[in-house]
């Protein structure tokens, strides 16, 4: 797994300034949240007539320069069809990074990732008979191959009260290779209601993981690598009189790293 491992899935997914991005609402459905700020980063949201996102501009800060990128999606009759992405650059205009294949049933089964106007990955999601996503697998070109081969591949279990209970994460060598277990994680959620719950497009455009699908909010995380210990990640979540999520602070491997990410909302 790449260096993001040890911060988890919702871990990873703040670190990239994308973990609350959501139209949550209060009763009056003026609310949106408009800002998410750590450290390091800071990614603005802006609203189409709507209500459904316009675009996501992001600033990343490092020790040598300060850098911007914007994801962009596009709509048709009401549907998410791809998304665009830019550097920053206002003399460039966007380019192609992500196309979506829908079901019979209207659910996303597959996404394509672009390079140059052409795919070189696509993921393929597999749901169960109550539309929730059970397994995604990930497609790339292989140096010296024509086509596509899945080599990783992700399991989510789901528990009653609509929440990530599980996820394996499965490699292989090569496509006539089984799949093995390479690291699982485990979840413990609140009880509150996920913001991003009120956006269901919202994982296509970021990404599918189990903070953006499930019901609650997780609270902890257990990572286990098939050789070697168990990490444990816990957030903290604090609420303003409205009950809006405005500061989550993730404690890392058992108190080793701590980071704060702050929630702007507004009309």
């Amino acid at each position: 797994m790449n260096g993001l491992l040890n911060k988890g899935t919702l871990g990873a997914t703040f670190l990239m300034a994308a973990a609350m991005l959501s139209g949550f609402r209060t009763v009056n459905g003026k609310m949106h949240l408009h800002g998410i700020t750590t450290a390091t980063d800071k990614t603005v949201i802006t609203y189409n007539a709507d209500k459904s996102i316009a675009k996501l501009v992001s600033t990343h800060k490092t020790s040598d320069e300060s850098y911007v990128v914007a994801r962009i999606p596009v709509y048709e009759n009401g549907r998410l069809v791809k998304t665009l992405f830019t550097d920053g650059d206002e003399s460039d205009a966007p380019v192609l990074f992500s196309t979506f294949t829908y079901s019979s049933k209207g659910l996303v089964e597959k996404i394509n990732y672009y390079e140059d106007n052409v795919v070189n990955a696509y993921d393929s999601l597999v749901y169960n008979n109550t539309g929730k996503i059970t397994a995604r697998y990930f497609f790339s070109k292989q140096e010296g191959k024509n086509g596509f081969e899945s080599h990783n591949c992700q399991l989510y279990t789901w528990n009653a009260q609509g929440n990530i209970s599980s996820m394996e994460n499965m490699g292989r060598l090569n496509d006539k290779a089984e799949f093995v277990l390479s690291s699982g994680i485990s979840y413990k959620y609140d009880s509150k209601p996920n913001a991003q719950q009120s956006i269901p497009v919202l994982s296509y455009i970021i990404d599918v993981t189990p903070a953006n699908l499930s019901a609650n909010n997780i609270i902890s995380e257990t990572i286990t690598a098939v050789a070697g210990n168990a990490i444990v990640n816990n957030y903290a979540y604090t609420y303003n009189a409205s009950q809006y999520p405005v500061k989550v602070t993730a404690t890392y491997d058992g108190g080793k790293e701590t980071v704060a990410t702050e929630l702007e909302w507004a009309e």
